[in-house]
């Protein structure tokens, strides 16, 4: 039976709209799937068409969700989650070394992507399924292994420290060229900053750490700055710094091959060092002592060695 008689919608229109919806972005959206953000916004028409209904109210650079597009999301989440724990413990009974890590979307993009070909050619029989979202995995979901921030233990997992953040203002060589005042922390204020929004943290564990916040560490009042822009995800904030529209918040296990390649620049010297703010590698109590955890483990802690030291 198709799922039309069963008066299912497209299931892969679906799991797009379920990835904007969560995100509020269809950019986002785009990220998380590895696709176009013109091919989200096709899935979305195609899941309209089916229902005859607008499902998204769509701003210059936002949307929003309709009182329907709501109610739709409030049932596909769950069940997509719940399809998803199926799949990967049908997989994980049925391939043998298959493990699913789950990450946020920056890490994974921008800390663990760049280094998975390097992975790829040491460990060549290692089957990862890599899973991108916000926030921290869900011990509901029964993934076999995560990248977290803070830890919340549970007995059917166990946890091993890999890292603390360290936060400090990035830019491009070409905006500090342009704006050489911004070398000191009072000249920070006479230019753009760029935050992350306080909505971004609402799946964390942590409270916000903004502009205001950072600066106040070394005695400088952020109600001073001239003008602030505020961002739902980090990728999206750091394609901002990109397009030099101004100085953005950033953390070193995120930008630091940026900053290595010269890409990026620290237009200032301090740095806050939040030991408290830890990230931890978990994985499955049963699976921890396999082979193919074994290896993912040491290369995890082999590859965050230095944001240790």
């Amino acid at each position: 039976m198709n799922s039309s008689r069963l008066g299912l919608p497209p299931l892969n229109a679906l799991r797009t709209f379920e990835a904007a919806a969560r995100h509020g972005s269809f950019k986002a959206a785009a990220e998380e799937l590895c696709v176009t953000q013109a091919a989200v916004s096709r899935q979305i028409q195609t899941l309209e068409t089916f229902y005859g209904l607008k499902l998204f109210i769509r701003g210059n650079r936002t949307v929003e969700l309709t009182e329907e597009g709501q109610t739709l999301q409030l049932a596909a989440s769950p069940a997509l989650q719940n399809l998803a724990a199926v799949s990967r413990d049908l997989l994980r009974r049925h391939s043998q070394g298959y493990l699913s890590l789950v990450t946020t979307t920056a890490f994974g993009q921008l800390w663990f992507m760049p280094r998975f070909k390097m992975l790829n050619h040491q460990y060549p029989d290692l089957q990862l399924h890599l899973i991108s979202g916000e926030g921290n995995a869900s011990y509901r979901e029964g993934f076999d292994a995560a990248i977290m921030l803070g830890l919340e233990e549970h007995p059917q997992y166990v946890a091993e420290y890999l890292f603390s953040e360290e936060i400090f203002p990035v830019c491009t060589p070409g905006f500090l060229e342009q704006h050489p005042h911004i070398s000191t922390l009072a000249g920070l204020l006479d230019v753009t900053l760029l935050n992350l929004s306080a909505g971004h943290w609402k799946a964390r564990l942590w409270t916000p750490l903004d502009w205001d916040f950072w600066l106040g560490l070394f005695g400088i009042d952020g109600a001073q700055k001239q003008k602030e822009m505020n961002f739902s995800h980090f990728t999206m904030l750091l394609d901002a710094v990109y397009q030099e529209v101004g100085v953005g918040l950033a953390w070193r296990h995120l930008v630091q091959q940026q900053l290595e390649e010269g890409r990026l620049v620290r237009p200032v010297k301090e740095s806050y060092d939040a030991q408290d703010r830890k990230h931890y590698f978990v994985c499955r109590r049963e699976r921890a002592n396999s082979p193919e955890m074994q290896i993912l483990r040491d290369w995890l802690m082999a590859q965050t060695q230095e944001l240790r030291a």
